[in-house]
């Protein structure tokens, strides 16, 4: 029997796909990932990395301040915007089934648009998803100092600001935008009468075997969550109210593992065909390249093409990147701030330099 077969019938069987490798990490990453937890960037890391030999998981320093547990695979961190391109492979499976077309007018969906937004019809969903809306990044009528500002931001509001927003800037151009994504989650949400982690539950993480991934994590895995961390001190958990689909996701690296074998074809799952069409090639704007949430790097020291996307909270960050063509990925999770996306490019391409020699941030 093919090792894919094996896989298919491992993962269906509701085991992991692979047998864990304890492959060591290369000891400059090691070195790197304590080194910033030393000199006060981060408090714990996880790094996992995915290839053909399957899974391996690396943990260092800590969960909370209050002990001394180490961040392990089934940990569950805040991966904020990695949220994005989760989101994404959920409107390509969507657009797979004939439910939603990504090439459909978001007007249709949303008709407040036509009112000043978007009166010639001219953004698409795939638009929303890929920062070409013209949008700006969140809605104007917020306090973009508050890290929680959307948690009593009501779908009223929302409506209210959707009617009267004129984009400063013309769709097809590049222009990062949370708010995109909130379009998205309602279009979702008012297409199949459900709650956005619902649907997302039953078309993506379910298909995935992706049991940890949460926007409400359940009481019962409570005790998994860890501490946001930032300049010496805990943070609050993330609060994003009722729109979570840009960057409200908590998740483990054992799940997103299992989201970045399936991307680079490790295994066969239900959503393959969704999860090709999210890695199509769908703009080239200066050095900017954009597949379907995804940004891609092309890189001239190695000739290695990397798929990625960072995510970030008050006291989180992460990187979810893979090589398609050699079928490797990493996931880097940290309860921490800065300096974190160079460990997951190192592991990828050896060419890719690490910041070293940081200083220290911690007070004596």
């Amino acid at each position: 029997m093919k090792k894919t077969e094996l896989l298919l019938i491992a993962l269906f069987l509701g085991a992991s796909p692979f047998a864990a490798s304890d492959t060591e990490l290369a000891a400059d990453i090691a070195f790197q990932a304590q080194d910033r937890i030393d000199k006060g960037y981060h408090l714990g890391t996880v790094i996992g990395v995915i290839d053909r030999n399957g899974p391996r998981y690396y943990g260092f320093g800590r969960l909370s301040l209050g002990g001394n547990a180490k961040p392990d695979k089934n940990s569950i961190f805040e991966i904020g915007s990695i949220t994005k391109p989760i989101s994404a492979a959920l409107m390509a499976i969507l657009d797979d089934s004939g439910d939603i077309s990504l090439q459909a007018p978001a007007v249709d969906f949303m008709p407040v648009l036509s009112k000043s937004a978007d009166p010639d019809g001219a953004i698409s969903i795939t638009d929303l998803l890929n920062h070409t809306s013209g949008f700006a990044r969140n809605p104007l009528d917020i306090d973009t100092e508050d890290d929680h500002r959307f948690r009593n931001y009501s779908l009223d509001q929302f409506h209210q600001f959707l009617a009267g927003y004129k984009p400063k800037v013309k769709p097809g151009t590049y222009s990062y935008s949370n708010l995109g994504y909130m379009i998205i989650e309602l279009v979702v949400e008012q297409s199949f009468e459900t709650d956005f982690e619902i649907l997302m539950q039953k078309q993506l993480f379910d298909p995935l075997k992706m049991s940890d991934s949460h926007f409400a994590v359940p009481n019962e895995k409570q005790s998994r969550l860890v501490t946001g961390f930032r300049k010496g001190a805990e943070t609050d958990a993330l609060n994003l109210g009722r729109y979570s689909s840009f960057g409200g996701l908590r998740s483990t690296a054992q799940d997103m593992l299992y989201f970045i074998g399936a991307q680079i074809g490790l295994y066969k799952t239900p959503v393959d065909a969704a999860l090709k069409e999210t890695q199509r090639i769908r703009l080239r704007q200066g050095k900017r390249v954009l597949a379907l949430g995804w940004e891609v790097m092309e890189r001239q020291e190695s000739g290695k093409t990397l798929y990625f996307h960072r995510g970030g909270t008050n006291g989180f960050v992460s990187l979810a990147a893979f090589d398609l063509e050699n079928q490797k990925g990493v996931i880097v999770l940290v309860n921490g701030r800065n300096w974190f996306s160079d460990l997951g490019f190192r592991i990828l391409d050896s060419s890719y330099p690490l910041k070293e020699d940081l200083p220290s941030i911690v007070e004596n």
